[in-house]
């Protein structure tokens, strides 16, 4: 009689392990609830962790689908920031470099800043004083007050090329701001221009000449 029973409760422990759970009977149950078993329902409990667990990597699967895609996305998107970072970079070198650039010349007696700025070379227009004035606002304090023999830069590129016009002559342009600087420098001029100029003494109005750039300029007028 006791072997019959001990059989029977294998049989029923068989029973409830072999026993399954739909997602349905599952889904209703909550962790607190699960958690409070302990040591009862163990098979239950075995297939409802089983479930979430399926759950869970199902979620995973779906989002890693849609998260794949955007990481890709990110990286190009990266890519571009990180160019747009680079061309920012260049562009504010630039911009320092445009402000600090210019040309300088050597203030002769009788100069106004108006005057400067007229000379054809520079502005070809004495209203632009102002440019030279806000270049050189750390050494002028009244733009009406300038001295000579000191220098200013004139906030204009140097020259590759220059058309030469009436009284013109290689030492006369050597010396331009935007040139050389430096008279002294003509040579130069002769040399790279030997093309146009026969004769170094004789220039013409209309005639374009080549600016040399060698690692040195002139720094006086």
């Amino acid at each position: 009689m006791r072997n019959l029973f001990v059989l029977a409760l294998i049989l029923v422990a068989a029973v409830g392990f072999a026993r399954t759970w739909s997602a349905d009977e599952l889904s209703v149950l909550t962790q607190n609830e699960v958690e409070a078993w302990g040591n009862k329902n163990i098979a239950q409990q075995i297939a409802y962790w089983e479930w979430r667990k399926a759950e869970a990597d199902a979620q995973v699967a779906e989002w890693e689908a849609r998260v794949l895609p955007l990481r890709a996305q990110r990286d190009q998107l990266q890519s571009v920031v990180n160019q747009l970072n680079q061309d920012i970079s260049w562009l504010r070198g630039e911009i320092t470099r445009l402000r600090g650039s210019g040309v300088t010349h050597l203030i002769v007696e009788g100069e106004s800043l108006w005057q400067i700025a007229s000379y054809h070379y520079y502005f070809n227009n004495g209203s632009e004083w102002p440019k030279i004035y806000d270049r050189n606002r750390d050494t002028i304090s009244d733009p009406n007050l300038i001295y000579a023999g000191r220098t200013l830069i004139v906030p204009v590129p140097y020259a590759s090329s220059y058309t030469v016009i009436e009284g013109d002559f290689l030492g006369k342009i050597s010396g331009y701001g935007i040139v050389y600087g430096d008279r002294g420098m003509w040579p130069q001029l002769y040399e790279a221009n030997r093309d146009k100029i026969s004769d170094p003494n004789l220039i013409f109005p209309g005639q374009v000449l080549t600016i040399p750039r060698g690692t040195t300029r002139g720094t006086t007028r």
